[in-house]
């Protein structure tokens, strides 16, 4: 369609229409010929072209690109045959049809004005092809097919209107519009539109397969992370925990042979053993803890809570509310590790006696709150002298979250921490767990 157009526009603007029988004051039957064959091609291959579709859609995709350079090839033979042998050329349209077709007054105009049977012919498969094409496409799209199917389906069946009236009608020659060009203009309008459709779906295809990219890239990352993480939690256990104890056991027996005057420098040397023992396993729990995948995020936060119980001696609890089953494990780590910092920090500076951890979803927000009834503080002193406020503030900000501090003294302390959750995240069947 587009190099049959394009010639006949090339030809009129060159002044060379009357000269291959294209204007109506000249008429012939090449222009006849070569539109009724230009017309045909390219039905023909709408309808192989929508065939493909379907066979891409049972999983067998057709090698178009073969019939790329066909249609040209064709066409442009045929013309080049047809112009030879144009004096000879048997009329598609008699001299009856060629008077008719000067009819100034379309309401005298009859249909097929001196039209050969082999017009009406050649019009009738155009128009089967048109339409089995519309079918087809219209097949695809309804089977989840690219949009643009859906949209060809539509402007093929307004080409096949064309074509009936084109060929009731015939209006080839120059300074003829009739009913069928105006069907064109449409039917070539509803393909723009579904090569735009087209455009802005690839757009967004490709859009979305950036942000799976970016995602598993992330997610490689924080494989590898976790990986590492594993392995420097078993450098740990076997190589400095070993040790540490090893040392532990020596000291004790040790401590039984100081003189009376190092026995004070003999326990400092003991408390700081302990110290390194409890600061090496809360290392042990938070590297081990973000690379188990196979608990969920609410026994993750119990195993945290009780061996924060065992070591610092304070009573400890967890209630866990219906936390999403698929939060990413960089999230997972992080929520973990904030948990832990505000534990840390109420073993070290609370003086409390009790630390509750609940963990629940708030309005489309995963909350996690930790508090205490020790003597509470200043929150603003405090953050300016650190305590870890500050890189809990930092990994809920890299999360896209945010932590919250409220305490008085002698009131406790509440530190929460919010995480927007994803859409469709679905939540854990196990339910509420409390220890």
């Amino acid at each position: 369609l587009a190099i049959g157009g394009g010639a006949n526009v090339a030809l009129v603007l060159l002044r060379a229409d009357g000269r291959v029988g294209l204007a109506l004051g000249l008429p012939q039957q090449f222009p006849v010929y070569t539109a009724t064959i230009v017309r045909l091609v390219a039905a023909a291959l709408f309808m192989i072209g929508a065939a493909a579709a379907v066979r891409a859609l049972n999983g067998r995709p057709a090698a178009a690109r073969r019939l790329v350079l066909a249609p040209p090839i064709t066409i442009g033979l045929l013309a080049v045959i047809l112009y030879s042998i144009r004096d000879v050329l048997p009329p598609l349209i008699g001299d009856a049809g060629i008077e008719a077709l000067l009819i100034a007054e379309p309401r005298f105009a009859r249909p097929l004005p001196g039209s050969s049977p082999l017009l009406v012919s050649a019009g009738g498969l155009t128009v089967g092809f048109l339409l089995a094409a519309t079918l087809l496409y219209r097949f695809a799209y309804v089977r989840h097919g690219p949009v643009v199917e859906g949209f060809l389906a539509a402007g093929l069946l307004i080409a096949a209107f064309a074509e009936i009236h084109a060929t009731l009608y015939p209006g080839v020659y120059t300074g003829l519009v009739t009913t069928s060009d105006a069907l064109r203009l449409g039917f070539l309008s509803v393909l723009l539109l579904g090569l735009d459709a087209e455009a802005r779906a690839d757009l967004r295809a490709l859009r979305a397969a950036y942000a799976t990219l970016d995602e598993l890239r992330v997610t490689e990352a924080e494989r590898v992370a976790l990986e590492e993480r594993a392995r420097l939690a078993r450098e740990i256990h076997d190589g400095l925990a070993q040790h540490l104890w090893f040392a532990k056991l020596k000291h004790e027996r040790l401590s039984r042979l100081v003189p009376k005057g190092a026995e004070a420098l003999s326990a400092e040397v003991g408390q700081a053993l302990d110290a390194a023992i409890v600061e090496a396993r809360q290392a042990l729990v938070t590297m081990r803890s973000g690379v188990d995948h196979s608990l969920p995020l609410a026994d993750l936060i119990a195993r945290t809570v009780d061996d924060f119980g065992q070591r610092s001696g304070l009573r400890a609890e967890s209630v866990s509310e219906d936390l999403p089953a698929n939060i990413p494990a960089r999230q997972q780590a992080e929520l973990l590790r904030v948990v832990q910092e505000a534990l840390t920090n109420v073993g070290k500076h609370a003086d409390a006696t009790m630390v509750r951890v609940h963990a629940s979803i708030e309005g489309g927000e995963l909350v996690i709150t930790v508090t205490d009834n020790g003597r509470g503080f200043d929150p603003v002193a405090v953050r300016e002298e650190g305590l870890g406020l500050r890189g809990m503030e930092e990994r809920a900000r890299l999360m896209g979250g945010q932590v919250g501090v409220s305490s008085e003294l002698s009131d406790g302390t509440r530190v929460s921490v919010r995480l927007p959750l994803a859409p469709g995240a679905s939540t854990s069947s196990i339910g509420p767990t409390a220890t």
